[in-house]
Protein backbone atom coordinates (compact mmCIF):
# COMPACT_ATOMS: atom_id res chain seq x y z
CA UNK A 1 0.00 0.00 0.00
CA UNK A 2 3.00 2.46 1.13
CA UNK A 3 6.23 2.88 -0.21
CA UNK A 4 9.64 1.51 2.12
CA UNK A 5 10.36 4.24 4.51
CA UNK A 6 12.84 6.28 4.47
CA UNK A 7 14.49 7.72 7.46
CA UNK A 8 16.71 10.61 6.07
CA UNK A 9 15.78 13.17 3.65
CA UNK A 10 16.83 12.39 -0.55
CA UNK A 11 20.31 13.88 -1.40
CA UNK A 12 20.91 14.71 -4.69
CA UNK A 13 22.48 17.24 -6.94
CA UNK A 14 21.66 20.66 -8.80
CA UNK A 15 19.46 20.59 -11.71
CA UNK A 16 17.65 23.96 -13.03
CA UNK A 17 15.95 22.91 -15.85
CA UNK A 18 13.66 26.11 -17.48
CA UNK A 19 11.41 25.09 -20.23
CA UNK A 20 9.63 27.54 -23.13
CA UNK A 21 5.68 27.32 -22.84
CA UNK A 22 4.76 28.98 -25.91
CA UNK A 23 1.80 27.12 -27.53
CA UNK A 24 4.36 25.48 -30.52
CA UNK A 25 7.49 22.95 -29.88
CA UNK A 26 8.53 23.23 -26.33
CA UNK A 27 12.37 23.30 -25.99
CA UNK A 28 14.39 22.78 -22.18
CA UNK A 29 16.82 25.19 -21.53
CA UNK A 30 18.96 25.02 -18.63
CA UNK A 31 18.93 28.74 -17.73
CA UNK A 32 16.50 31.77 -18.17
CA UNK A 33 19.30 33.81 -20.37
CA UNK A 34 19.73 30.91 -23.23
CA UNK A 35 15.53 30.76 -23.79
CA UNK A 36 15.20 34.37 -23.70
CA UNK A 37 18.60 35.22 -26.05
CA UNK A 38 16.81 32.50 -28.34
CA UNK A 39 13.61 34.35 -29.08
CA UNK A 40 15.90 37.57 -28.43
CA UNK A 41 13.56 38.91 -25.44
CA UNK A 42 14.94 40.69 -22.97
CA UNK A 43 14.41 39.22 -18.91
CA UNK A 44 11.40 41.58 -18.17
CA UNK A 45 9.73 40.10 -21.59
CA UNK A 46 9.93 36.62 -19.59
CA UNK A 47 7.57 35.05 -16.90
CA UNK A 48 9.70 32.60 -14.77
CA UNK A 49 7.91 30.30 -12.51
CA UNK A 50 9.50 27.99 -10.67
CA UNK A 51 9.19 25.19 -7.83
CA UNK A 52 11.42 23.02 -5.85
CA UNK A 53 11.53 19.07 -7.09
CA UNK A 54 13.74 16.47 -7.93
CA UNK A 55 11.80 15.65 -10.87
CA UNK A 56 11.77 17.93 -12.61
CA UNK A 57 10.03 16.53 -15.62
CA UNK A 58 6.94 16.08 -13.64
CA UNK A 59 7.00 19.43 -12.49
CA UNK A 60 7.24 21.12 -15.81
CA UNK A 61 4.77 19.04 -16.84
CA UNK A 62 2.08 20.50 -14.36
CA UNK A 63 3.60 23.86 -14.49
CA UNK A 64 2.90 24.25 -18.21
CA UNK A 65 -0.79 24.92 -18.79
CA UNK A 66 -0.58 27.75 -16.30
CA UNK A 67 2.38 29.37 -18.20
CA UNK A 68 0.49 29.09 -21.01
CA UNK A 69 -2.36 30.75 -19.89
CA UNK A 70 -0.19 33.43 -17.91
CA UNK A 71 1.78 34.20 -21.13
CA UNK A 72 -1.58 34.94 -23.57
CA UNK A 73 -2.77 37.27 -20.73
CA UNK A 74 0.27 39.31 -19.97
CA UNK A 75 1.52 40.99 -23.61
CA UNK A 76 0.21 44.19 -22.33
CA UNK A 77 2.41 44.78 -19.62
CA UNK A 78 5.30 43.14 -21.35
CA UNK A 79 5.18 39.67 -21.20
CA UNK A 80 6.00 37.69 -24.30
CA UNK A 81 6.96 34.33 -22.54
CA UNK A 82 6.30 32.19 -20.08
CA UNK A 83 8.86 29.68 -19.14
CA UNK A 84 8.97 27.11 -16.06
CA UNK A 85 12.15 26.85 -13.89
CA UNK A 86 12.47 23.31 -11.47
CA UNK A 87 15.26 24.21 -8.41
CA UNK A 88 16.76 21.15 -6.64
CA UNK A 89 16.29 23.01 -3.34
CA UNK A 90 15.50 25.69 -0.73
CA UNK A 91 18.70 27.40 -1.36
CA UNK A 92 18.55 27.38 -5.51
CA UNK A 93 15.32 28.63 -5.43
CA UNK A 94 16.91 31.46 -2.92
CA UNK A 95 19.48 32.80 -5.29
CA UNK A 96 16.72 32.67 -8.12
CA UNK A 97 13.93 34.92 -6.38
CA UNK A 98 16.68 36.88 -5.13
CA UNK A 99 18.10 37.55 -8.53
CA UNK A 100 14.85 37.35 -10.47
CA UNK A 101 15.39 34.22 -12.42
CA UNK A 102 12.62 33.33 -10.53
CA UNK A 103 9.21 35.73 -10.89
CA UNK A 104 6.85 33.38 -9.24
CA UNK A 105 7.05 30.92 -6.59
CA UNK A 106 4.40 28.78 -5.48
CA UNK A 107 4.40 26.67 -2.12
CA UNK A 108 3.08 25.97 1.82
CA UNK A 109 3.47 28.94 4.56
CA UNK A 110 6.71 27.38 5.84
CA UNK A 111 9.38 27.62 2.42
CA UNK A 112 7.12 30.61 1.72
CA UNK A 113 8.56 32.12 5.02
CA UNK A 114 11.78 31.45 4.78
CA UNK A 115 11.51 32.90 1.51
CA UNK A 116 10.17 35.95 1.82
CA UNK A 117 12.31 36.62 4.98
CA UNK A 118 15.58 35.82 2.91
CA UNK A 119 14.90 37.35 -0.39
CA UNK A 120 12.35 40.60 -0.04
CA UNK A 121 9.85 38.78 -2.20
CA UNK A 122 6.30 39.25 -1.51
CA UNK A 123 3.21 37.09 -0.83
CA UNK A 124 0.95 37.62 -3.36
CA UNK A 125 -2.15 35.21 -3.17
CA UNK A 126 -3.44 32.03 -1.38
CA UNK A 127 -3.82 29.19 -3.93
CA UNK A 128 -6.81 26.82 -3.05
CA UNK A 129 -4.35 24.02 -4.00
CA UNK A 130 -6.43 20.97 -4.33
CA UNK A 131 -9.54 22.59 -3.60
CA UNK A 132 -8.57 23.28 -0.24
CA UNK A 133 -8.77 26.91 1.27
CA UNK A 134 -6.12 25.91 4.44
CA UNK A 135 -4.90 22.99 6.29
CA UNK A 136 -3.37 21.86 9.75
CA UNK A 137 -1.11 19.79 11.10
CA UNK A 138 -2.20 16.47 12.70
CA UNK A 139 -0.20 14.23 15.59
CA UNK A 140 -1.21 10.95 15.40
CA UNK A 141 -0.16 7.06 16.84
CA UNK A 142 -2.07 4.22 16.98
CA UNK A 143 -5.03 3.05 19.46
CA UNK A 144 -3.31 0.34 20.60
CA UNK A 145 -0.99 3.41 22.00
CA UNK A 146 0.14 4.47 25.89
CA UNK A 147 0.02 7.99 23.93
CA UNK A 148 -3.35 9.65 24.86
CA UNK A 149 -2.02 13.36 25.51
CA UNK A 150 0.68 15.30 23.68
CA UNK A 151 2.55 15.14 27.27
CA UNK A 152 2.53 11.69 26.81
CA UNK A 153 5.31 12.08 23.60
CA UNK A 154 7.62 13.12 26.18
CA UNK A 155 10.55 9.89 25.45
CA UNK A 156 8.95 8.56 22.41
CA UNK A 157 9.37 9.00 18.66
CA UNK A 158 8.04 10.40 15.74
CA UNK A 159 8.26 10.81 12.64
CA UNK A 160 8.44 14.14 10.54
CA UNK A 161 7.92 14.56 6.46
CA UNK A 162 10.86 16.94 6.08
CA UNK A 163 12.86 19.95 7.41
CA UNK A 164 11.05 22.47 5.16
CA UNK A 165 7.48 20.77 5.03
CA UNK A 166 4.98 23.25 6.79
CA UNK A 167 1.97 20.30 8.02
CA UNK A 168 5.03 17.90 8.45
CA UNK A 169 7.66 19.38 10.42
CA UNK A 170 7.04 23.01 11.12
CA UNK A 171 3.63 23.14 12.77
CA UNK A 172 4.48 19.79 14.75
CA UNK A 173 7.97 21.52 16.06
CA UNK A 174 5.63 25.08 17.16
CA UNK A 175 2.98 23.04 18.79
CA UNK A 176 5.22 20.70 20.59
CA UNK A 177 7.72 23.13 21.82
CA UNK A 178 4.95 25.70 22.97
CA UNK A 179 3.63 22.01 24.91
CA UNK A 180 6.68 22.69 26.96
CA UNK A 181 9.06 19.78 24.50
CA UNK A 182 11.99 19.16 22.70
CA UNK A 183 12.54 17.82 19.37
CA UNK A 184 15.84 15.88 19.12
CA UNK A 185 16.92 14.43 15.81
CA UNK A 186 17.72 11.09 15.95
CA UNK A 187 19.97 8.67 13.91
CA UNK A 188 18.28 5.38 15.19
CA UNK A 189 15.22 4.77 17.73
CA UNK A 190 18.18 3.69 20.56
CA UNK A 191 19.00 6.87 21.07
CA UNK A 192 18.87 7.80 24.50
CA UNK A 193 16.12 10.79 25.40
CA UNK A 194 15.86 13.00 28.02
CA UNK A 195 12.33 13.52 29.86
CA UNK A 196 11.11 16.05 27.80
CA UNK A 197 12.08 15.47 24.54
CA UNK A 198 10.66 13.94 21.49
CA UNK A 199 12.92 12.14 19.27
CA UNK A 200 12.30 12.68 15.12
CA UNK A 201 13.41 10.58 12.21
CA UNK A 202 12.75 12.67 8.78
CA UNK A 203 10.48 10.04 6.32
CA UNK A 204 11.17 11.95 3.25
CA UNK A 205 7.38 11.10 2.26
CA UNK A 206 3.40 11.67 3.83
CA UNK A 207 2.87 7.68 2.86
CA UNK A 208 6.11 6.35 4.60
CA UNK A 209 4.99 8.79 7.63
CA UNK A 210 1.86 6.57 7.69
CA UNK A 211 3.91 3.22 7.60
CA UNK A 212 6.42 4.24 10.08
CA UNK A 213 3.76 4.54 12.60
CA UNK A 214 1.52 1.54 11.25
CA UNK A 215 4.71 -0.86 11.91
CA UNK A 216 5.55 -0.07 14.80
CA UNK A 217 8.89 1.63 13.92
CA UNK A 218 7.95 5.07 15.36
CA UNK A 219 5.14 5.68 18.05
CA UNK A 220 3.52 8.62 16.28
CA UNK A 221 3.82 10.82 13.02
CA UNK A 222 2.95 14.13 11.94
CA UNK A 223 0.63 14.55 8.43
CA UNK A 224 -1.66 17.09 7.25
CA UNK A 225 -5.56 16.51 7.98
CA UNK A 226 -6.36 16.07 4.34
CA UNK A 227 -3.95 13.69 3.70
CA UNK A 228 -4.89 11.92 6.90
CA UNK A 229 -8.69 11.83 5.84
CA UNK A 230 -7.95 10.52 2.44
CA UNK A 231 -6.34 7.64 4.50
CA UNK A 232 -8.50 4.29 3.98
CA UNK A 233 -10.69 3.73 6.47
CA UNK A 234 -8.96 0.83 7.98
CA UNK A 235 -5.80 2.76 8.36
CA UNK A 236 -7.95 5.92 10.08
CA UNK A 237 -10.02 3.85 12.11
CA UNK A 238 -6.31 2.02 13.58
CA UNK A 239 -5.14 5.67 14.61
CA UNK A 240 -5.74 8.29 17.64
CA UNK A 241 -5.06 11.86 16.63
CA UNK A 242 -3.03 13.47 20.05
CA UNK A 243 -2.54 17.11 18.70
CA UNK A 244 -4.29 19.24 16.24
CA UNK A 245 -2.66 22.72 15.14
CA UNK A 246 -4.80 25.90 14.29
CA UNK A 247 -4.96 25.86 10.44
CA UNK A 248 -2.68 28.16 8.21
CA UNK A 249 -3.20 28.80 4.27
CA UNK A 250 -2.98 25.77 2.27
CA UNK A 251 -0.65 27.30 -0.52
CA UNK A 252 0.95 31.06 -1.45
CA UNK A 253 1.89 32.59 -4.57
CA UNK A 254 5.23 34.42 -3.48
CA UNK A 255 6.59 37.14 -6.26
CA UNK A 256 9.77 38.30 -6.46
CA UNK A 257 11.04 41.61 -5.31
CA UNK A 258 12.78 41.90 -8.86
CA UNK A 259 9.65 41.93 -10.54
CA UNK A 260 8.07 44.97 -11.56
CA UNK A 261 4.74 46.04 -9.65
CA UNK A 262 3.02 46.67 -13.20
CA UNK A 263 4.08 43.08 -13.85
CA UNK A 264 2.93 42.09 -10.33
CA UNK A 265 -0.43 43.51 -10.44
CA UNK A 266 -1.26 42.43 -13.47
CA UNK A 267 -0.57 38.91 -12.71
CA UNK A 268 -2.33 39.21 -9.68
CA UNK A 269 -5.45 40.46 -11.83
CA UNK A 270 -5.21 36.84 -13.85
CA UNK A 271 -5.19 34.88 -10.98
CA UNK A 272 -7.91 36.30 -9.28
CA UNK A 273 -9.87 35.84 -12.53
CA UNK A 274 -9.34 32.25 -13.30
CA UNK A 275 -12.34 30.75 -11.91
CA UNK A 276 -14.34 33.36 -13.65
CA UNK A 277 -14.12 31.89 -17.02
CA UNK A 278 -14.24 27.64 -18.25
CA UNK A 279 -10.66 27.88 -19.51
CA UNK A 280 -9.41 29.32 -16.43
CA UNK A 281 -11.36 26.81 -14.68
CA UNK A 282 -9.53 23.78 -16.95
CA UNK A 283 -6.55 25.45 -16.43
CA UNK A 284 -6.89 25.66 -12.79
CA UNK A 285 -7.91 21.96 -12.54
CA UNK A 286 -4.74 20.55 -14.39
CA UNK A 287 -3.13 22.54 -11.72
CA UNK A 288 -3.34 20.11 -8.98
CA UNK A 289 -7.27 20.54 -9.15
CA UNK A 290 -6.47 24.37 -7.72
CA UNK A 291 -9.99 26.21 -6.85
CA UNK A 292 -9.14 29.59 -7.06
CA UNK A 293 -6.46 31.88 -6.03
CA UNK A 294 -8.05 34.97 -3.31
CA UNK A 295 -6.89 37.53 -1.41
CA UNK A 296 -6.36 35.92 1.85
CA UNK A 297 -4.42 38.09 4.29
CA UNK A 298 -1.69 36.05 3.23
CA UNK A 299 1.11 38.35 4.86
CA UNK A 300 -0.27 38.00 7.71
CA UNK A 301 -0.91 34.21 8.10
CA UNK A 302 3.21 34.79 6.89
CA UNK A 303 3.80 36.95 9.80
CA UNK A 304 1.68 33.94 12.31
CA UNK A 305 4.02 31.44 11.58
CA UNK A 306 6.90 33.56 11.65
CA UNK A 307 5.96 34.39 15.34
CA UNK A 308 5.60 29.65 15.71
CA UNK A 309 9.07 29.89 14.35
CA UNK A 310 10.71 32.59 15.92
CA UNK A 311 9.38 30.72 18.97
CA UNK A 312 11.03 27.50 18.57
CA UNK A 313 14.84 29.19 18.25
CA UNK A 314 14.36 30.58 21.57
Amino acid sequence: MFSKPIKCLLCFGILALAVSCSRGNRTADTDLETVASAAELTADQVLVIGDISSGPAEKIALYQPLADYLESRLTDVGIERATVKIAPDLDTMQTWLSNGEVDLYFDSPYPVMVMSTRTEAKPLLRRWKGGIAEYRSLIFTLNESDIQTTADLAGTQIALESDFSTSGYMLPLAYLQAAGLRLVEQSAALDRLQANEVGFVFSDDESNTVELVLSGAVDAGALDNGTFAALPEEVRSAMRIVLETDPVARHIVLVSAQTSAEQSNAIKDVLLSMDASSEGQATLESFENTAKFDEFPVEQSIDRLEELYNQTLE
